[in-house]
Protein backbone atom coordinates (compact mmCIF):
# COMPACT_ATOMS: atom_id res chain seq x y z
CA UNK A 1 0.00 0.00 0.00
CA UNK A 2 3.12 2.06 0.70
CA UNK A 3 4.18 1.73 -2.34
CA UNK A 4 0.93 2.13 -4.14
CA UNK A 5 0.51 5.46 -2.61
CA UNK A 6 4.27 6.20 -2.72
CA UNK A 7 3.93 5.39 -6.94
CA UNK A 8 0.81 7.29 -7.45
CA UNK A 9 2.42 10.85 -5.82
CA UNK A 10 5.46 10.49 -8.04
CA UNK A 11 2.93 10.30 -11.24
CA UNK A 12 1.12 13.46 -9.64
CA UNK A 13 4.57 14.99 -9.36
CA UNK A 14 5.47 14.27 -13.08
CA UNK A 15 2.12 15.25 -14.18
CA UNK A 16 2.89 18.66 -12.56
CA UNK A 17 6.09 19.14 -13.70
CA UNK A 18 5.19 18.50 -17.27
CA UNK A 19 2.74 21.32 -16.81
CA UNK A 20 5.64 23.45 -15.87
CA UNK A 21 8.26 22.55 -17.88
CA UNK A 22 5.48 22.07 -21.05
CA UNK A 23 7.46 20.88 -23.87
CA UNK A 24 10.57 20.03 -22.34
CA UNK A 25 12.35 16.63 -21.26
CA UNK A 26 13.32 15.91 -17.74
CA UNK A 27 14.91 13.35 -15.48
CA UNK A 28 13.71 13.02 -11.72
CA UNK A 29 15.92 11.41 -9.22
CA UNK A 30 14.78 11.10 -5.82
CA UNK A 31 17.30 12.35 -3.13
CA UNK A 32 17.85 11.12 0.11
CA UNK A 33 15.44 11.49 3.29
CA UNK A 34 16.49 13.83 5.75
CA UNK A 35 15.22 14.32 9.56
CA UNK A 36 11.75 15.67 8.04
CA UNK A 37 8.57 14.26 6.08
CA UNK A 38 9.35 16.36 3.10
CA UNK A 39 10.78 14.40 0.20
CA UNK A 40 13.31 15.87 -2.45
CA UNK A 41 14.26 15.22 -5.63
CA UNK A 42 16.82 16.84 -8.22
CA UNK A 43 15.69 17.36 -11.51
CA UNK A 44 17.17 17.84 -14.73
CA UNK A 45 16.01 19.15 -17.91
CA UNK A 46 17.07 18.12 -21.18
CA UNK A 47 17.40 21.48 -23.57
CA UNK A 48 16.28 19.94 -27.18
CA UNK A 49 19.58 18.57 -28.07
CA UNK A 50 21.95 20.51 -25.84
CA UNK A 51 23.77 18.07 -23.78
CA UNK A 52 24.08 20.45 -21.11
CA UNK A 53 20.88 20.17 -18.49
CA UNK A 54 19.61 22.80 -16.45
CA UNK A 55 19.23 21.28 -13.11
CA UNK A 56 16.50 22.62 -10.26
CA UNK A 57 15.31 20.58 -6.90
CA UNK A 58 11.85 19.74 -6.62
CA UNK A 59 10.76 19.76 -2.66
CA UNK A 60 6.98 17.43 -2.09
CA UNK A 61 5.98 18.22 0.85
CA UNK A 62 2.59 17.08 0.95
CA UNK A 63 1.71 16.41 4.50
CA UNK A 64 3.41 19.85 5.66
CA UNK A 65 1.94 22.57 3.98
CA UNK A 66 2.31 24.83 6.96
CA UNK A 67 5.50 24.66 6.54
CA UNK A 68 5.77 24.90 2.69
CA UNK A 69 4.01 28.18 3.26
CA UNK A 70 6.36 29.34 5.70
CA UNK A 71 9.25 27.51 3.16
CA UNK A 72 7.96 30.71 0.91
CA UNK A 73 7.52 33.16 3.84
CA UNK A 74 10.96 32.98 4.81
CA UNK A 75 12.55 32.82 1.54
CA UNK A 76 11.09 35.96 0.70
CA UNK A 77 12.39 37.79 4.35
CA UNK A 78 15.98 36.21 3.69
CA UNK A 79 16.55 36.87 -0.21
CA UNK A 80 17.13 40.50 -0.13
CA UNK A 81 20.32 39.28 2.90
CA UNK A 82 21.65 35.74 2.24
CA UNK A 83 21.87 33.33 -0.54
CA UNK A 84 18.79 31.23 -0.41
CA UNK A 85 17.10 29.35 -3.50
CA UNK A 86 15.36 30.94 -5.86
CA UNK A 87 11.62 29.88 -6.36
CA UNK A 88 11.40 28.79 -9.86
CA UNK A 89 7.44 27.12 -9.65
CA UNK A 90 4.95 26.79 -7.09
CA UNK A 91 1.47 24.84 -6.09
CA UNK A 92 1.24 24.74 -2.62
CA UNK A 93 -2.57 23.32 -2.81
CA UNK A 94 -0.63 19.98 -4.09
CA UNK A 95 2.86 20.61 -2.22
CA UNK A 96 4.80 20.86 -4.78
CA UNK A 97 7.66 23.42 -5.21
CA UNK A 98 10.18 23.89 -8.18
CA UNK A 99 13.73 25.46 -6.47
CA UNK A 100 17.22 26.77 -7.78
CA UNK A 101 19.32 23.65 -7.14
CA UNK A 102 22.88 25.04 -5.53
CA UNK A 103 24.81 21.91 -6.27
CA UNK A 104 25.61 18.79 -4.85
CA UNK A 105 28.48 20.19 -2.68
CA UNK A 106 27.65 20.69 0.80
CA UNK A 107 30.07 22.92 3.35
CA UNK A 108 30.74 19.91 4.90
CA UNK A 109 32.17 18.07 1.61
CA UNK A 110 34.30 21.50 1.72
CA UNK A 111 36.33 20.66 4.76
CA UNK A 112 36.89 16.71 3.55
CA UNK A 113 41.02 16.90 3.04
CA UNK A 114 41.24 20.81 3.48
CA UNK A 115 43.90 22.07 4.99
CA UNK A 116 43.88 24.23 8.27
CA UNK A 117 44.23 27.76 6.08
CA UNK A 118 41.13 26.44 3.80
CA UNK A 119 39.05 25.37 6.57
CA UNK A 120 38.89 28.84 8.18
CA UNK A 121 37.96 30.38 5.17
CA UNK A 122 35.45 28.46 5.12
CA UNK A 123 34.18 29.31 8.02
CA UNK A 124 34.78 32.69 7.91
CA UNK A 125 32.21 32.80 5.03
CA UNK A 126 29.73 30.61 6.92
CA UNK A 127 30.07 33.77 9.59
CA UNK A 128 29.94 36.51 7.27
CA UNK A 129 26.78 34.87 5.80
CA UNK A 130 25.40 34.66 9.50
CA UNK A 131 26.18 37.97 9.96
CA UNK A 132 24.60 39.28 6.45
CA UNK A 133 21.01 37.39 7.81
CA UNK A 134 21.34 39.19 11.59
CA UNK A 135 21.44 43.03 10.12
CA UNK A 136 18.01 42.00 8.94
CA UNK A 137 15.52 44.16 11.05
CA UNK A 138 13.91 42.09 13.47
CA UNK A 139 10.68 44.52 13.08
CA UNK A 140 10.53 43.39 9.08
CA UNK A 141 10.79 40.05 10.26
CA UNK A 142 7.64 40.87 12.82
CA UNK A 143 5.57 42.97 10.87
CA UNK A 144 5.94 41.83 7.45
CA UNK A 145 6.56 37.83 7.62
CA UNK A 146 5.27 37.15 11.35
CA UNK A 147 8.09 35.39 12.31
CA UNK A 148 7.44 33.66 15.79
CA UNK A 149 9.58 34.30 19.08
CA UNK A 150 12.05 31.84 20.20
CA UNK A 151 10.14 31.90 23.61
CA UNK A 152 10.13 30.34 26.89
CA UNK A 153 7.16 28.04 25.77
CA UNK A 154 9.48 26.78 22.74
CA UNK A 155 12.81 27.22 24.60
CA UNK A 156 11.62 25.03 27.70
CA UNK A 157 9.65 21.99 25.33
CA UNK A 158 12.65 21.89 23.38
CA UNK A 159 14.86 21.10 26.11
CA UNK A 160 12.16 18.46 27.24
CA UNK A 161 13.32 16.18 24.21
CA UNK A 162 16.14 15.41 26.31
CA UNK A 163 13.80 14.22 29.69
CA UNK A 164 11.23 13.02 27.40
CA UNK A 165 13.53 10.74 25.01
CA UNK A 166 17.21 10.46 25.90
CA UNK A 167 16.75 9.81 29.51
CA UNK A 168 13.97 7.26 28.94
CA UNK A 169 16.11 5.45 26.25
CA UNK A 170 19.21 4.87 28.31
CA UNK A 171 17.06 3.50 31.62
CA UNK A 172 17.68 6.52 34.32
CA UNK A 173 15.00 8.55 36.58
CA UNK A 174 15.19 12.23 35.82
CA UNK A 175 16.33 14.23 38.85
CA UNK A 176 13.31 16.92 38.44
CA UNK A 177 14.85 19.43 40.62
CA UNK A 178 18.00 19.53 38.88
CA UNK A 179 16.32 19.33 35.79
CA UNK A 180 13.81 21.99 36.46
CA UNK A 181 16.41 24.68 37.64
CA UNK A 182 18.73 24.16 34.89
CA UNK A 183 15.85 24.92 32.36
CA UNK A 184 14.78 28.08 34.39
CA UNK A 185 18.52 29.09 34.43
CA UNK A 186 19.19 28.98 31.49
CA UNK A 187 15.54 30.15 29.88
CA UNK A 188 16.41 33.23 32.25
CA UNK A 189 19.69 33.82 30.49
CA UNK A 190 19.21 33.16 27.17
CA UNK A 191 16.06 35.21 27.00
CA UNK A 192 18.37 38.27 27.62
CA UNK A 193 20.86 37.68 24.60
CA UNK A 194 19.78 40.17 21.65
CA UNK A 195 17.61 38.88 19.64
CA UNK A 196 18.10 38.42 15.98
CA UNK A 197 16.57 36.24 12.72
CA UNK A 198 17.89 32.57 13.83
CA UNK A 199 17.75 29.99 10.77
CA UNK A 200 17.55 27.14 13.91
CA UNK A 201 19.37 24.79 11.52
CA UNK A 202 22.62 26.67 10.26
CA UNK A 203 25.17 23.66 9.72
CA UNK A 204 27.29 21.71 7.73
CA UNK A 205 24.39 20.29 5.67
CA UNK A 206 22.56 22.89 4.94
CA UNK A 207 25.26 24.81 3.51
CA UNK A 208 25.90 24.59 -0.22
CA UNK A 209 28.46 25.53 -2.59
CA UNK A 210 26.38 27.38 -5.18
CA UNK A 211 27.52 26.07 -8.46
CA UNK A 212 26.92 29.30 -10.24
CA UNK A 213 28.57 31.43 -7.49
CA UNK A 214 31.13 29.84 -5.73
CA UNK A 215 31.93 33.25 -3.23
CA UNK A 216 28.51 32.59 -1.84
CA UNK A 217 27.48 29.79 0.21
CA UNK A 218 23.58 28.78 -0.63
CA UNK A 219 21.40 28.52 2.56
CA UNK A 220 18.73 25.79 2.83
CA UNK A 221 16.38 24.41 5.43
CA UNK A 222 15.17 27.62 6.43
CA UNK A 223 11.63 27.40 7.27
CA UNK A 224 11.97 27.16 10.58
CA UNK A 225 13.39 30.30 11.27
CA UNK A 226 12.25 32.30 14.10
CA UNK A 227 13.49 35.79 16.24
CA UNK A 228 15.43 34.60 19.15
CA UNK A 229 19.02 34.69 20.59
CA UNK A 230 22.00 35.83 18.42
CA UNK A 231 24.33 33.16 19.23
CA UNK A 232 21.87 29.68 18.38
CA UNK A 233 23.07 29.65 14.84
CA UNK A 234 26.74 30.32 15.66
CA UNK A 235 26.41 27.00 18.18
CA UNK A 236 24.96 25.49 15.29
CA UNK A 237 27.41 25.97 13.08
CA UNK A 238 30.68 25.64 15.04
CA UNK A 239 29.49 23.01 17.13
CA UNK A 240 27.93 20.97 14.41
CA UNK A 241 26.69 17.66 15.15
CA UNK A 242 28.60 16.02 12.02
CA UNK A 243 31.65 17.94 12.31
CA UNK A 244 33.96 18.23 15.09
CA UNK A 245 36.68 21.10 16.12
CA UNK A 246 39.69 21.42 19.22
CA UNK A 247 38.01 23.96 21.70
CA UNK A 248 40.51 26.06 21.22
CA UNK A 249 39.90 26.09 17.57
CA UNK A 250 36.19 26.98 17.92
CA UNK A 251 37.11 29.82 20.85
CA UNK A 252 38.89 31.52 17.50
CA UNK A 253 35.65 30.92 15.75
CA UNK A 254 33.69 32.93 18.61
CA UNK A 255 35.68 35.52 18.96
CA UNK A 256 36.24 36.40 15.43
CA UNK A 257 32.03 36.07 15.19
CA UNK A 258 32.08 38.43 18.13
CA UNK A 259 34.33 41.24 16.12
CA UNK A 260 32.32 40.64 12.71
CA UNK A 261 29.46 41.56 14.75
CA UNK A 262 30.99 44.92 16.15
CA UNK A 263 32.30 45.52 12.76
CA UNK A 264 28.49 45.53 11.08
CA UNK A 265 27.48 47.94 14.53
CA UNK A 266 25.32 44.47 15.37
CA UNK A 267 24.36 44.57 19.45
CA UNK A 268 26.73 42.09 20.81
CA UNK A 269 28.09 41.42 24.48
CA UNK A 270 30.33 43.99 25.68
CA UNK A 271 33.44 40.97 26.12
CA UNK A 272 34.23 38.19 24.14
CA UNK A 273 34.20 36.15 27.97
CA UNK A 274 30.80 37.54 28.09
CA UNK A 275 29.85 36.56 24.10
CA UNK A 276 32.00 33.03 24.98
CA UNK A 277 29.55 32.12 28.02
CA UNK A 278 26.40 33.51 26.11
CA UNK A 279 27.38 30.66 23.51
CA UNK A 280 27.77 27.97 25.90
CA UNK A 281 24.99 28.65 27.61
CA UNK A 282 22.78 28.61 24.28
CA UNK A 283 25.26 25.38 23.47
CA UNK A 284 23.45 23.68 26.00
CA UNK A 285 20.07 24.01 25.35
CA UNK A 286 20.72 23.77 21.77
CA UNK A 287 22.51 19.89 22.69
CA UNK A 288 20.17 18.65 25.53
CA UNK A 289 17.50 19.52 22.85
CA UNK A 290 19.51 17.52 19.92
CA UNK A 291 19.79 14.82 22.14
CA UNK A 292 16.41 14.10 22.25
CA UNK A 293 15.73 14.66 18.45
CA UNK A 294 17.92 11.80 17.36
CA UNK A 295 16.41 9.17 19.75
CA UNK A 296 13.24 10.45 18.57
CA UNK A 297 14.24 10.41 15.34
CA UNK A 298 15.29 6.91 16.00
CA UNK A 299 12.19 5.23 17.83
CA UNK A 300 9.50 6.97 16.63
CA UNK A 301 10.43 7.47 13.08
CA UNK A 302 13.01 4.18 12.59
CA UNK A 303 15.70 6.86 11.43
CA UNK A 304 18.39 5.06 13.19
CA UNK A 305 21.42 7.26 10.91
CA UNK A 306 21.56 9.85 13.95
CA UNK A 307 22.46 7.59 16.71
CA UNK A 308 25.82 7.41 15.63
CA UNK A 309 26.37 11.63 15.77
CA UNK A 310 25.16 10.98 19.78
CA UNK A 311 28.43 10.98 21.05
CA UNK A 312 29.42 14.23 19.44
CA UNK A 313 26.53 16.01 20.95
CA UNK A 314 27.26 14.46 24.38
CA UNK A 315 31.10 15.56 24.32
CA UNK A 316 29.94 19.31 23.24
CA UNK A 317 27.31 19.18 25.99
CA UNK A 318 29.56 18.45 28.79
CA UNK A 319 32.20 20.62 27.36
CA UNK A 320 29.58 23.34 27.39
CA UNK A 321 28.27 22.93 30.85
CA UNK A 322 31.53 22.05 31.98
CA UNK A 323 33.01 25.81 31.04
CA UNK A 324 30.05 27.07 32.82
CA UNK A 325 30.53 25.44 35.43
CA UNK A 326 34.23 27.42 35.95
CA UNK A 327 33.20 30.08 34.04
CA UNK A 328 29.44 31.00 34.13
CA UNK A 329 27.92 33.89 36.73
CA UNK A 330 26.45 32.70 40.25
CA UNK A 331 22.97 31.97 38.46
CA UNK A 332 24.03 29.74 36.07
CA UNK A 333 26.52 27.96 38.15
CA UNK A 334 23.89 27.55 40.85
CA UNK A 335 22.27 25.68 38.41
CA UNK A 336 24.69 23.94 36.29
CA UNK A 337 27.11 22.63 39.12
CA UNK A 338 24.53 19.87 40.72
CA UNK A 339 23.45 19.47 37.25
CA UNK A 340 26.74 18.34 36.25
CA UNK A 341 27.43 16.19 39.29
CA UNK A 342 23.99 14.06 38.49
CA UNK A 343 24.87 13.69 34.79
CA UNK A 344 28.81 12.22 35.99
CA UNK A 345 27.39 9.82 38.23
CA UNK A 346 23.85 8.91 37.02
CA UNK A 347 23.10 9.72 33.51
CA UNK A 348 26.69 9.57 32.07
CA UNK A 349 27.57 5.40 33.21
CA UNK A 350 24.11 4.89 31.62
CA UNK A 351 24.74 6.47 28.70
CA UNK A 352 28.14 4.65 27.89
CA UNK A 353 26.56 1.21 29.10
CA UNK A 354 23.62 1.48 26.08
CA UNK A 355 25.96 3.74 23.56
CA UNK A 356 29.36 0.95 24.08
CA UNK A 357 28.36 -0.35 20.76
CA UNK A 358 28.57 2.62 18.81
Amino acid sequence: MTMTITNNRLQHLEHWLQQVFAGKTFNLDSLPGDASARQYHRLQLLEGSDTTASRYIVMDSADEQDAMHQFINVAKLMSPAINVPTLIAQDVEKGFLVLQDFGAVEFAHLLVGAVPAQIDEHYQLAMQTLIALQTVPVETAKAQHQLPDYDEELLNREMDLFSDWFIPYIGVALDKTLWDNLKAALIKQILRQPQVIVHRDYHSRNLMQDQADHSRLGVIDFQDAVIGAYTYDLVSLIRDAYVEWSEPQISEWISDFWQLQKQAALTTADSVEQFESDVNIMGVQRHLKVLGIFIRLSERDGKDRYLSDIPKVMRDLITELNWLAEHGNADIQQAVVPFNQWLESVVLPAYQDTFSAI
